[in-house]
């Protein structure tokens, strides 16, 4: 686990240039990081077609994450990055970021998700035993992954092996 977090920031590092990067910066590149470790069922990956990033709750982080694909694509398609202002507001997403903090709108949310082929990605207390996939740690220079892969499945999204080999596993059994 500690050394995909620390592959995953040193990308970060990076990508962010010889100045200390703050977790304001790190955290939209971590998430387009992510995205690059997870194929989509063939019915959503068709070639050409946008991969689309979804913010929940975090308008500050959106504007981040545009700036960080802009020009970028993954498994040849092109990235975009959508503000979303309710769950409505999420369906045809790929990678959605989920912003809620506050325990009872996130289960209330997570009990209703329909689990679509999106990643969802989270940062609070609980956010994948809850019935989020992916919840980001980062903090003091740390990152710290925990992944649902029940859920991951569950939502036919395929998470590749290098990530989770190093990430912690929970709420689901380990890979095959």
């Amino acid at each position: 686990m500690k050394a995909l977090a620390t592959a995953l920031l040193a990308a970060t590092l990076a990508a962010q240039g010889p100045r200390s990067a703050t977790e304001e910066q790190l955290r939209p590149v971590l998430i387009f990081q992510l995205a690059q470790y997870v194929n989509w069922p063939d019915s959503r990956a068709k070639p050409g077609e946008s991969l689309r990033f979804c913010v929940l709750d975090n308008p500050d982080l959106a504007d981040s994450l545009t700036v960080v694909v802009r020009g970028k694509s993954i498994q040849d398609r092109p990235l975009t990055v959508a503000k979303a202002n309710s769950p409505a507001d999420l369906n045809g997403c790929h990678v959605v970021f989920i912003g809620i903090s506050r325990q009872k709108p996130l289960r209330d949310l997570l009990t209703h998700w329909t689990y679509p082929p999106a990643l969802l990605v989270g940062e609070a207390e609980g956010f994948a035993e809850l019935g989020g996939m992916v919840n980001l740690k980062v903090g003091g220079g740390r990152v710290a992954l925990q992944i649902n892969l029940a859920n991951t499945e569950r939502a036919g999204l395929k998470v590749r092996s290098q990530l989770l080999n190093l990430a912690q596993l929970v709420g689901g059994s380990a890979p095959k």
